[in-house]
């Protein structure tokens, strides 16, 4: 194998690109979940003028989970790509 050839074999090697790791949206989510138990508790104690709260809080992790979702979409999108530019 001429040096061209191996200098090509070594560039197309697969590249895999990790998931962009998020810890702020992560630890967003966690924070809400420990809120929205909290408020859920205060409820269920006679405290109803938290629903308005409560409902806010799932909403926001609704969206949280669905940014989450849309990252690691994106991550396994672009390891798919990724052999097609090394090539």
């Amino acid at each position: 194998m001429s040096q061209r050839h191996t200098a090509r074999a070594a560039v197309t090697k697969t590249v895999h690109i990790q998931p962009v790791r998020k810890p702020a949206v992560e630890s967003q989510i966690d924070r809400l979940i420990r809120a929205r138990k909290n408020v859920a508790q205060m409820i269920n104690n006679g405290e109803e003028r938290l629903l308005p709260l409560l409902k806010r809080f799932n909403t926001d992790l609704e969206a949280l989970e669905e940014k989450q979702y849309l990252l690691r979409q994106a991550a396994e999108i672009a390891n798919d790509a990724a052999p097609i530019r090394a090539a």
